[in-house]
């Protein structure tokens, strides 16, 4: 997918402050019929209650109840913080089932996913549906780099994100 293209699914994604691309209506009805034909839908955006980010449905929490919803998201930071305690672990000869973060210029986590295969991720666009799709097939919105870290099981990441929260860090809900 080329620039403009990638634009284009940015400015798709942020049509009506973003409300079009998770409330489920709102998506069949004014995105889906306009969604480029390289992405294949997986699933479409859950009810509110029942949704979660990017960060959420990479590391394998997505069918649980204390990560649904917005109360307790996964945000950039807690993936940095698992970088720097070495919980993820770099890798720069990615096999299938890493997982893949993408980044802004400014160093901003803003996507991640899980691979398939050398080009193909599978992966949740914020509240939005899942998607598999081609790695460079996304919005512009989630930057122009990406890193591989190979994944840690579920168990340890929830344990790992509890201590992160007792810690005292302000962990903002999603509304």
């Amino acid at each position: 997918m080329d620039k403009e293209a990638r634009q284009k699914l940015t400015e798709l994604i942020e049509e009506a402050g973003g409300k079009n691309w998770w409330v489920p209506e709102a998506f069949s009805e004014h995105i889906l019929p306009r969604l480029p034909a390289e992405l294949t839908i997986i699933s479409f955006p859950p009810a509110h209650t029942e949704n979660y980010n990017c960060f959420v449905f990479t590391f394998g929490l997505d069918q649980d109840p204390y990560f649904l919803g917005g109360d307790n998201p996964i945000q950039q930071e807690f993936v940095k913080y698992l970088i720097s305690k070495g919980v993820l672990k770099v890798t720069e000869s990615p096999e299938p089932e890493d997982l893949v973060f993408y980044r802004d210029d400014n160093d901003n986590l803003t996507h991640g996913g899980v691979l398939k295969s050398k080009n193909i991720v599978l992966s949740k666009w914020m509240w939005g549906p899942t998607f598999e799709n081609k790695l460079w097939d996304v919005p512009s919105s989630f930057g122009g780099d990406v890193f591989y870290v190979k994944p840690v099981a579920t168990k340890h990441i929830k344990l790992e994100y509890q201590l992160y929260k007792n810690s005292g860090v302000k962990i903002k809900p999603i509304s």
